[in-house]
């Protein structure tokens, strides 16, 4: 939604289509990699999430350099975080203990290997002293699973976790960021709740391929920024 947000008024500043091409699977290296190997002209361009970078880390083999390989144009967004949210806990500590009881039975689900999804749990599992089972989604299922309790819990951007709370059906137990996020003042961090140092949070930027001029990286830099300052993107962000 953010990306074609942003696209919706930068075709219009540019005068040209900006077109929103969704390009899932293997945790947008996919995505990454087609950009990467495009022409450096400014009419390729990758929206993309903190999991960029997590690829490099956590992939196996990557047909790009996640930094040389791309320049950066414009940093749309930076979340509070990500929400914690289950059906079946009204508390973290109630789902720690539950957790501890039966190690590695709780399941949460993630977005793929390497998401910020998936490193936010592992990190919990660590701090909490916990062993949880994640299961990798790659589908638009993850948020109807948790939902219906197919999946205990999963760590979910802020932006996605309001409307699902506000349905009564999951409970939002914390959040990942130093700060409570104006849209879930009610839910605590994972710092106030003692898990010290606990901080994670997520982006959305607009990379191109490398080598891009920087008389092009300004035009779209401007177009950008000047999308990034209407109403419809700053709601979506």
């Amino acid at each position: 939604m953010l990306a074609r947000a942003y696209a919706r008024y930068v075709g219009e500043e540019l005068g040209q289509p900006m077109v929103v091409e969704n390009r899932p699977g293997a945790n947008g290296v996919l995505a990454s990699t087609v950009v990467a190997k495009a022409p450096a002209d400014g009419y390729t361009l990758l929206f993309t999430t903190g999991s960029h970078v997590a690829n490099a880390a956590m992939a196996g083999t990557l047909q790009y350099r996640p930094v040389d390989d791309f320049t950066a144009v414009f940093l749309a967004a930076q979340s509070y975080g990500l929400a914690l949210i289950s059906t079946k806990f009204s508390t973290v500590a109630e789902m720690v203990a539950a957790a501890k009881a039966a190690p590695g039975k709780l399941t949460y689900a993630t977005s793929g290997v390497g998401n910020v999804t998936h490193v936010a749990g592992a990190m919990f599992e660590k701090a909490a002293d916990i062993d949880l089972t994640d299961v990798p989604y790659n589908s638009p299922t993850l948020s109807t699973d948790v939902m219906g309790g197919q999946v205990d819990m999963t760590f979910i951007s802020t932006v996605t976790a309001v409307p699902l709370v506000k349905t009564g059906k999951v409970k939002a137990l914390a959040t990942t960021g130093t700060r409570r996020p104006p849209s879930l003042p009610d839910v605590p961090t994972l710092q106030e709740l003692g898990y010290k140092d606990f901080d994670i949070n997520g982006y959305f930027g607009m990379l191109a391929p490398a080598g891009l001029s920087p008389e092009v990286t300004t035009t779209l830099y401007r177009a950008l920024n000047k999308a990034g300052e209407t109403n419809f993107a700053k709601h979506q962000a």
